[in-house]
């Protein structure tokens, strides 16, 4: 049988660098397999059979070099990591620009070669700035909860090392980066700077957002609204920014009687500028190699083929770093751009065959949007757990007002830099096209199905959605998928009818308390939710939980409880447990309505309450005791509950205090407070744990909700000495990340921690 030759060579060596990184980065697997693949292949015996054979190889020989290409990159950041030291002295380079936070200015600096994030008190350091910098060294950390977010990961798709928090700095010389750095970083900031000028503070942000992809100074209410309404895209600098960069750049070239191939190469050069003025994102860098090449193809006369052009653009972004394949734009980008290429044809054709007499201008946008939201779906909700039923509207309203904005607010700039007085006057019309975009957004925000909240999908379903789009046309393999997504989502329901182990998360919400247990049989109890904004609910979407049977808060203070609030908005709950309280905070009359409001069951505990949770499982209720004096404490009014399993139980004391712990030695016998695991109360401050009662509940394990490097200094010495003079073996969350423990029904423990 003849062997075919491959069509688009480089559209198979991207999706084999594609194989090959995603290889090395998740499967950490030997790359051995790919050598048998290959030697397989080169066999007479299988030349015989495949027709594809140049394909498959040219695939497994792109994978291969690209899977050991990741491995070596990785092996560096990891070796550097390992070697590291905690304090750092040497000379660096500034290579962006002042960040401002409470505490400190942030600033990228580049020494040895490699990236590190500068944290400063100083506010005189400049781009490009050269300096002498003594700092304490950090190394990033990896995911501290189930699927949670990797910080370490994420600075590599920047090429960045570490962070440093700066001792001394001190000034060498300026302007010791490259004259290109240089002249793009100051046309940015004459940029943001013009723009701050003409416009008043609720609209410039927004401005400089859509021209060159710079949120930091956007309200936070607009980026919400445009999150909610589907339109972040238009603040990301992307392909529809550079069309017409292209298109307006061109219209000025040719009208000024340029030869049309001197126009072109005009053409490439800025859009090399640009690249440079935006920062390399990874948007823009598609956007504009593949414009490069349109462009290009004109000057030697050739029509570019856009599946090839986007290949080329992703193997010399992935070639910069391969870690940029986990860039949440990097993904956005490419996948609508091929939904756009694939889909917008069919999809548009569809459109006018329903609706015929629909303009045609409203047809293409609706196409263009929905080909490339038909692509990024999966990843939107892979990332951010929502999905939007709105996305036609925002964009049909949105884009045609977006594109006047980019020509008209990049000509106003222009002028504003030579003319303020006249850019002035011509940016009340930009102003009001600006505020008409941030109308639109906040109106769509708040239509039903807007945000639509989706717990994280199985990454299965996600591969076999992606083979049923690309596979559409093709009947028979569509029904063969469609079976196969049936068949497994009956497995998956299947499997998880059965009864499973005790589960006890103790997640890892910073300065705080927070753990979920998770029944054999499927019910779920949330005891307190910590005050770290949507680190809990991103946290339980990636669980896959969309319903609480019980909350139970263990009082009213916030880094215990106000999460309660998203969680209630955002998820069914059933019942929250409260105790009663002395005193009522705006924080307790908060949750309360909000109960009220989403039709909660509020059950008020005391000592001697008992909760069937499920079979064999009881909530017992050892604190408050009713009609003891209670001191007018928040932390002494915490609920004390005891988790029983057969022969297991767990300790739950919320932030009690010694005073209360002597009541309960007062109150309860040994078989009473003896128990398995201790969630030890306080966040292991010196005012709780004390001898007498550590030595009562005798403990097997002790867990510690605490916040890494945490002001209050907890854990406290001497809690740890008495934990472990119990032989009582001790898991932090500063230490560990989030703490698992499973329980079989022989009582029988198993613990898993994130970080050990």
């Amino acid at each position: 049988m003849e062997v075919k030759n491959i069509k688009r060579p480089l559209v198979v060596i991207a999706i084999g660098m594609i194989i090959g990184i995603i290889y090395g980065l998740y499967l950490k697997m030997s790359i051995v397999l790919f050598f048998i693949l290959l030697i397989i292949l080169k066999s007479k015996k299988y030349e015989k059979i495949n027709r594809n054979r140049k394909v498959l190889i040219t695939l497994l020989i792109s994978a291969l070099i690209f899977n050991i290409y990741v491995n070596i990159l990785n092996y560096k950041y990891e070796r550097f990591y390992g070697e590291s030291k905690e304090t750092i002295e040497t000379e660096a380079t500034i290579i962006s620009n002042k960040k401002e936070t409470d505490y400190y200015n942030i600033y990228t600096v580049k020494t040895n070669n490699k990236k590190f994030i500068l944290y400063t008190k100083n506010s005189n350091l400049k781009y490009g700035m050269k300096i002498k910098l003594e700092g304490v060294l950090k190394n990033p950390e990896s995911a501290r909860n189930y699927k949670g977010f990797n910080y370490r990961e994420y600075l590599k798709t920047k090429k960045i090392y570490g962070t440093i928090k700066s001792i001394n700095i001190e000034i060498i010389s300026e302007n010791q980066i490259n004259f290109i750095a240089m002249a793009s970083n100051n046309v940015r900031n004459q940029i943001i700077g013009t723009a701050n000028k003409i416009l008043p503070n609720n609209t410039q942000g927004l401005l400089v957002g859509i021209l060159i992809g710079e949120k930091d100074n956007i309200p936070e209410d607009v980026v919400n609204s445009f999150s909610k309404s589907s339109l972040s895209h238009i603040l990301a600098t992307s392909g529809t920014h550079i069309s017409y960069i292209i298109l307006g750049i061109t219209y000025l070239l040719l009208k000024s009687k340029i030869p049309k191939r001197t126009s072109y190469f005009l053409i490439d050069l800025i859009l090399i500028f640009f690249m440079f003025i935006v920062g390399f994102t990874t948007s823009v860098v598609r956007a504009s190699i593949m414009g490069i090449l349109l462009i290009s193809g004109k000057i030697v006369h050739r029509k570019p083929d856009v599946l090839t052009s986007m290949a080329i653009s992703l193997i010399i972004t992935l070639t910069y770093n391969p870690f940029l394949i986990q860039d949440i734009g990097l993904e956005l980008s490419y996948l609508g751009t091929l939904g756009i290429v694939i889909l917008n044809r069919p999809i548009k054709n569809y459109i006018i065959n329903k609706l015929p007499k629909m303009q045609k201008e409203i047809i293409e946008i609706a196409s263009v949007t929905v080909s490339a939201q038909i692509l990024i779906i999966p990843i939107l909700i892979l990332k951010f757990n929502t999905v939007s039923l709105t996305f036609i509207l925002s964009n049909m309203l949105a884009i045609p007002i977006t594109g006047i904005i980019i020509l008209y607010g990049y000509i106003n700039i222009f002028i504003g830099i030579f003319a303020i007085k006249v850019a002035n006057k011509m940016s009340i019309v930009l102003n009001v096209l600006l505020k008409i975009i941030i109308s639109i957004s906040n109106i769509v925000s708040k239509l039903p199905f807007s945000k639509i909240l989706i717990p994280t999908p199985n990454i299965i379903y996600i591969t076999l959605y992606y083979l049923i789009i690309i596979n559409f046309r093709k009947k028979k393999k569509l029904i063969i998928l469609i079976i196969v997504l049936i068949f497994a989502l009956a497995i998956n329901i299947i499997y998880n009818l059965f009864p499973k182990q005790l589960r006890i998360h103790i997640i890892d919400v910073g300065q705080g308390d927070s753990e979920l247990i998770i029944t054999p049989k499927g019910k779920k109890v949330l005891i307190d939710a910590g005050e770290k904004e949507n680190v809990l609910l991103e946290y339980l979407l990636d669980r896959k939980i969309m319903k609480i049977d019980y909350v139970l808060i263990s009082h009213f203070d916030s880094d215990h409880c106000y999460n309660v609030i998203q969680i209630i908005e955002e998820l069914k709950i059933e019942n929250l447990i409260i105790s009663r309280q002395t005193k009522n905070t705006e924080l307790f009359n908060t949750i309360i309505n909000l109960c009220n409001e989403n039709r909660v069951n509020i059950i008020i505990v005391e000592a001697g309450y008992e909760i069937e949770i499920d079979k064999n499982i009881k909530l017992k209720i050892l604190w408050p005791i009713k009609n003891e004096n209670v001191i007018n404490s928040l932390n002494n009014n915490s609920i004390v509950a005891k988790l029983e399993y057969n022969e297991f139980s767990m300790l739950f004391t919320g932030d009690i205090e010694e005073k209360i712990e002597n009541k309960l030695l007062e109150k309860y016998q040994r078989n009473i407070l003896k128990s398995t695991v201790l969630k030890v109360a306080h966040h292991g401050s010196e005012s709780s744990s004390k001898e007498e009662i550590v030595k009562l509940i005798s403990p097997k394990i002790s867990v510690i909700g605490v916040g890494k490097e945490n002001k209050f200094g907890h854990p406290n010495k001497d809690v740890i000495r008495r934990l472990k003079e119990q032989n009582s073996k001790i898991f932090r969350t500063d230490l560990n990340g989030e703490i698992t423990i499973k329980v079989n029904k022989k009582g029988k423990i198993k613990i898993n921690c994130m970080n050990m």
